[in-house]
């Protein structure tokens, strides 16, 4: 009944929006304005769409670079942007899950993590909703209602651009969670929270921040991992399935290995919860595990046989589960061929504490 209540209310709030911007946004288009204009407006609906989300995500960098994260990535539309090597790259983001915008900025430390993150959060809706102020006061005190079309034209822009924007606010700054996807006011609404939600979020901020920081697996605080995941499978909430990466990756690096392929399995019975763009991580650990822990050849080569290529993957794992995969084949001259190409893109890799355990397993290779 409650998850029927949260779909009516988005419903309710969605129905609202749209006929907000028909009354209000639309209607500020004039009966007489000549059709040319009509029609360049419809077009102009699609660079309006990538100014007003892509200042949102603008507002999350900045935010992010003031609070001394690492701003990794930036997608507006089918625009992907991603650093690497120190050097922003552009690539085609494919995934229509991810259309609609998205900025990753990591913690690399530890410090009042609950507060810049809260500042990180909130940038979004507070860009949206400067931008949607200024451009309603430009729209507001420049003279543009003058019997001049193309100056008419150019108003209409204006006010819709400030209108979709605030719509953008009030859509990102009220809280609910959609799947797993919590909107900005719900995820500070979340680690503004005494209990154990906020607690569970903080420990997984914390744990994220010492491995991005290029602290390996083995040496993360395993009272912390533990009590984040209790805390997370109590709560059933959407960040146990990446929990259960890091105790499967914590257990693999201390070479614990029964321990390692009971979470490993737990992880790909969750792999549903996972955005599907990012699943082929999991499909990549699980060939590696296999292939490098177990020498299982048809174990590695079916969960290699699972993996779909994303942007969103490193291409470190790629080329070292390709690597393992070859080794268990005998290929001796493809293994080498791979193993560099891997530790060219190993700098690239977001995760530094993944890196060391990705650099050691390559190593091994070597000596088989």
């Amino acid at each position: 009944m409650n998850k029927i209540f949260k779909i009516a209310v988005m419903l309710l709030v969605g129905g609202a929006l749209g006929y907000l911007f028909g009354k209000y946004g639309l209607s500020s288009v004039p009966k007489d304005l000549p059709k040319i204009y009509v029609f360049s407006l419809l077009v102009f609906l699609i660079p309006i769409y990538f100014l007003v989300v892509g200042f949102h995500e603008i507002g999350h960098a900045v935010a992010g670079k003031m609070m001394g994260f690492d701003f990794r990535m930036f997608i507006i539309g089918p625009f992907f942007f991603e650093k690497e090597n120190q050097k922003w790259k552009f690539k085609w983001n494919k995934s229509l899950n991810l259309s609609g915008g998205m900025v990753v900025c990591l913690p690399t430390s530890e410090e009042n993590l609950r507060k810049r993150f809260i500042n990180y959060v909130a940038g979004g809706p507070l860009a949206s909703i400067l931008l949607s102020l200024f451009i309603f006061t430009l729209w507001y005190f420049l003279p543009l209602n003058e019997q001049n079309n193309a100056l008419r034209f150019f108003g209409i822009v204006l006010i819709i651009t400030s209108f979709l924007s605030f719509l953008i606010f009030l859509v990102t700054a009220i809280p609910f969670k959609a799947g797993t996807f919590y909107s900005d006011g719900g995820r500070i609404k979340r680690l503004m929270k005494n209990d154990d939600t906020s607690e569970m979020e903080i420990l997984f901020l914390k744990i994220m921040s010492k491995t991005n920081a290029g602290v390996r697996y083995a040496d993360i605080d395993e009272n912390d991992l533990e009590r984040a995941y209790y805390l997370a499978d109590k709560l059933n909430d959407p960040f146990k399935v990446y929990l259960i990466s890091y105790l499967f990756h914590a257990a693999f690096d201390k070479n614990d290995l029964e321990k390692a392929e009971i979470y490993l399995n737990n992880y790909l019975d969750n792999i549903t919860e996972i955005p599907e763009p990012f699943r082929g991580v999991a499909w990549l650990d699980a060939s590696i595990f296999y292939g490098l822990a177990r020498k299982d050849l048809s174990k590695t080569q079916e969960y290699w046989s699972n993996f779909k290529p994303s942007p969103f993957v490193p291409k470190a794992q790629i080329f070292l589960a390709e690597a393992v995969l070859a080794n268990l084949n005998g290929d001796k001259t493809k293994v080498g061929e791979l193993i560099s190409k891997a530790l060219q893109e190993l700098p690239n890799l977001l995760d530094k504490g993944m890196a060391i355990s990705v650099k050691e397993r390559l190593e091994s290779l070597k000596i088989d």
